[in-house]
């Protein structure tokens, strides 16, 4: 078993799973996934030519650990969240990428860690059946874009998709 001492050991293979997972669902878009784990969203796309993104983006003062660029023609750059933890998941830590998540609205945004999730977290999701908390925006006529909670998988490097909250639409 693969056991992940700090939170950037985890970023190579999260690159390449949030990699994969993008280009079987956007299988005509150019994809890039990278680790911005040092670098606030906004100073990384002053640097780097990401397309078209929404306006706003230089406001994106966010650190998010693992993003993904979804480029496809005649529209803006989607982009997709991954925040990761060695630690079990927390409240905090979901509330940490909610607040992300609203600010720059990906098409997808995982909160990962190989532990799992907290008790209490699991307990307001599940027991409480809280998964309102999840959401992050809304369209008329769609479904809610929820963060997705899971646990990581070390040995397949790959979410584990059985124990994951907030993901059943993908």
């Amino acid at each position: 078993m693969i056991k992940y001492k700090q939170e950037k050991e985890m970023y190579p293979d999260v690159c390449q799973w949030l990699e994969q997972f993008l280009k079987s669902r956007f299988q005509r878009a150019t994809i890039e996934v990278c680790n911005l784990s040092e670098s606030s969203l906004s100073r990384f796309l002053t640097t780097h030519n990401m397309g078209d993104l929404s306006p706003e983006w230089v406001t994106w003062d966010i650190k998010v650990d693992v993003v993904g660029f979804i480029q496809r023609p005649n529209r803006l750059t989607s982009l997709a969240f991954v925040e990761c933890k060695i630690v079990r998941l927390t409240i905090e830590h979901l509330s940490q990428l909610l607040g992300y998540s609203r600010i720059a609205i990906p098409v997808f945004s995982f909160l990962i860690s190989p532990l799992g999730l907290s008790p209490k977290l699991i307990s307001l999701l599940q027991e409480y059946r809280r998964l309102d908390v999840l959401e992050y925006h809304w369209e008329k006529g769609k479904r809610p874009r929820r963060v997705v909670v899971a646990q990581w998988d070390t040995i397949a490097r790959n979410l584990n998709w059985q124990n994951a909250i907030g993901g059943t639409e993908l």
